[in-house]
């Protein structure tokens, strides 16, 4: 059976939060070249963010390559604990929108809307450290997600796929063992 790929408008959402599920765009296994990037146009980016909830009616080339650093970014700052790319765009994200009652606002006419919204949901995960205690990497692929489970006991970002394919590999290789 040949699987296709994974797109922007059909990719699991299992990450919890916009920002890891914007670092699960990359398919692939963790130390291990990605298999698959789910941005590959501005109009991906575009059906991300509609998804993820900071739509915005616009995107441009530059906008793609900028949430690509800001993948990158958050990768490195949920993962690896290096919050200098993120900081960055935080920042620059701040000084492009505006506050006002109930929060940030960025225009929706700004093409670059889209990241910043993307680096302030970065940016409000990294301060919440209650959310970062659930913080975990699926043991199967290179995605991270929120475990949300009663016990924190969750090990995969999901149990449709790597979970299930875990399954599968214990229990050839206990019949293999048996042989």
């Amino acid at each position: 059976m040949v699987e296709t790929p994974p797109t922007a408008a059909n990719m699991r959402l299992d990450g919890g939060h916009p920002a890891l599920d914007l670092v699960n765009t990359l398919y692939g296994q963790v130390g291990k070249p990605p298999e698959h990037d789910v941005l590959q146009t501005r109009e991906d980016l575009m059906t991300f963010a509609t998804r993820v909830g900071v739509a915005t009616p616009t995107a441009s080339t530059a906008a793609l390559e900028a949430a690509r650093r800001l993948r990158t970014a958050c990768e490195h700052a949920f993962r690896g604990q290096d919050h200098d790319a993120l900081e960055t765009a935080v920042k620059r994200a701040y000084r492009a929108g505006h506050l006002q009652a109930g929060g940030w606002r960025w225009p929706d006419g700004d093409p670059m809307s889209a990241v910043h919204r993307l680096a302030h949901q970065a940016a409000l995960l990294l301060a919440d450290t209650e959310a970062l205690g659930r913080l975990r990497g699926c043991g199967d692929c290179c995605w991270l997600y929120l475990d949300r489970s009663k016990n924190r006991s969750r090990k995969w970002c999901s149990m449709e796929d790597c979970g299930t394919n875990a399954k599968k590999r214990r229990y050839v290789e206990k019949r293999r063992a048996l042989s």
